[in-house]
């Protein structure tokens, strides 16, 4: 099994390193700085996909229109990428991004529920460590407001009761405020008026939650992160006019665990070359090298 990887950032080197260790043969494309890295290729993004069975982006493969290299001063437009990709199979996150593009099987690693679970972990661990590292004040007693009860909010919660935060979380369901109440945490609704009684508010939704009329009411040393993909769900103008603190933390995986980020992508690539292997492995080698039956 041959598999290129391309552009990104520090996870997707550990991406294919895991892809290394697992037995396949990799090539890595789109780092100016690489000079070598344990026995995988270092090549050009043209002739790596030229030499691959498949080509690994990264979770938001493109910027603007071009393949997302932070770590290249190369830029390759999406219609260079299709006409050196030669129809081979995709593995990437925001698929329907490049899908249209492509005359080949796309696969989105990042739709999937499995790979979501273990981001979002990764996810709560990195804004632990932001709120450890950032927040001027103890973690322990303070009342924080976790706003969303999805993946990450789930685990956020469990994360910041464990510190010993005083924990209220937002949701909408009241299905989820019942679980929230079940594990003991405050439960709220988004019909609140004023937030002033919240040192800590973390976002978790993307959408916008925290409006003009909401940031009005934070006290002056409030501390805000919102962990939402863009464009979040925090009015930043407003927040910008009271000179509030306030993080937006995108992907956070990549920066507080590339290493755990970059397995948990060449993981959920694997299952979904086994399954669309139907669950068959190529016989007398490795469990990760299987055909690619993927046409």
């Amino acid at each position: 099994m041959k598999a290129a990887v391309i552009g990104g950032d520090k996870r997707m080197l550990y991406a294919a390193k895991a892809f290394f260790d697992s037995g396949a043969e990799v090539a890595i494309a789109g780092f100016d700085d690489l000079q070598s890295l344990c026995a995988m290729r270092i090549m050009s993004v043209n002739d790596a996909l030229k030499w691959a069975d498949f080509s690994v982006l990264p979770i938001r493969p493109l910027t603007d229109g071009y393949l997302s290299f932070p770590c290249a001063s190369e830029r390759i437009t999406v219609q260079q990428f299709v006409a050196m990709n030669h129809g081979k199979p995709v593995f990437c996150g925001s698929a329907d991004s490049i899908r249209p593009y492509l005359d080949a099987p796309v696969f989105d690693y990042a739709a999937r529920e499995d790979f979501a679970v273990g981001n979002a972990l990764l996810t709560a661990e990195g804004a632990i460590d932001l709120l450890l590292s950032r927040y001027e004040d103890s973690i322990f007693g303070t009342p924080i407001l976790i706003l969303g009860y999805g993946r990450i909010g789930k685990v956020l919660s469990r994360y910041l009761d464990a510190l010993g935060a005083d924990v209220t979380v937002a949701a909408r369901k009241s299905s989820d405020r019942a679980w929230i109440e079940s594990m003991r945490y405050h439960a709220v609704d988004y019909s609140f008026k004023e937030l002033n009684g919240y040192p800590v508010i973390v976002n978790t939704v993307p959408a916008m939650i925290l409006t003009a009329d909401l940031i009005d009411t934070l006290s002056e040393d409030v501390f805000l992160v919102d962990l939402a993909s863009k464009p979040g769900g925090i009015d930043f103008a407003r927040i910008s006019q009271r000179d509030l603190s306030c993080i937006h933390a995108l992907g956070l995986p990549g920066i507080t665990a590339p290493k755990a980020a970059g397995r948990i992508i060449k993981e959920t690539i694997i299952r979904i070359i086994k399954e669309e292997n139907g669950g068959k492995e190529n016989s007398g080698l490795c469990p990760d090298r299987l055909l690619l039956h993927l046409r």
